[in-house]
């Protein structure tokens, strides 16, 4: 396993813990009980506001380092998005070359659904399509396309899934999530995950 890797999974474990409620409450709870001793004593009133401040820095610092901002997305969503972009990150053959998605379609003559999109086409206009190869997500069939971002010239991955199995579970709402790496914008059209890793 490479450093990055392990880096990225350390990250993304770390990312998911958090302390008990109870905890927290004990924590604020304590503080409090010492401010109101040091205000009885004549002391500063604002050590009052210390336990607070020192935990909401720690829970912003723990969501901002070990989640990259993914809050509220399901952690099935994120562990989806990691795999996704661990597979972009290695080297891949792609036996199809590929201008558009018709020639995706062609090349990759076992494929039962379709990989054109229905929505997103504005987006997906910024890339220009490279090659393509069958592949599974989730163990669902899906299409991995090499695509170039057309401003940047940076080699970026669309991943195209029947949206069956495990990734039903997926909400259908655009899922845009920072990882440590990558950058991975998921969407449902069509009965489809789309994946967009730049």
């Amino acid at each position: 396993m490479k450093d990055q890797d392990l880096d990225h999974k350390i990250k993304e474990y770390y990312g998911k813990q958090s302390l008990p409620d109870s905890a927290v409450q004990r924590i604020l709870e304590l503080g409090n009980a010492e401010a109101a001793k040091v205000d009885a004593k004549g002391g500063r009133s604002w050590l009052k506001w210390m336990p607070l401040a020192v935990a909401a820095a720690l829970a912003l610092f723990i969501s901002v380092e070990f989640s990259g901002f993914n809050r509220g997305y399901s952690p099935y969503a994120e562990e989806l998005a990691g795999a996704i972009a661990m597979r972009h990150n290695m080297k891949r053959n792609f036996g199809v070359e590929a201008g558009n998605f018709e020639e995706v379609q062609g090349g990759l003559k076992d494929l039962i659904f379709s990989v054109q999109p229905s929505i997103k086409q504005k987006l997906l206009s910024t890339y220009e399509l490279l090659g393509a190869r069958l592949c599974q997500l989730e163990g669902q069939q899906a299409a991995h396309m090499q695509v170039r971002n057309r401003k940047t010239g940076a080699l970026c991955t669309l991943y195209v899934a029947t949206l069956e199995g495990p990734l039903r579970s997926l909400e259908d709402k655009d899922t845009g999530l920072d990882l440590e790496a990558n950058h991975v914008d998921m969407w449902i059209d069509s009965g489809r995950l789309f994946a967009l890793v730049d």
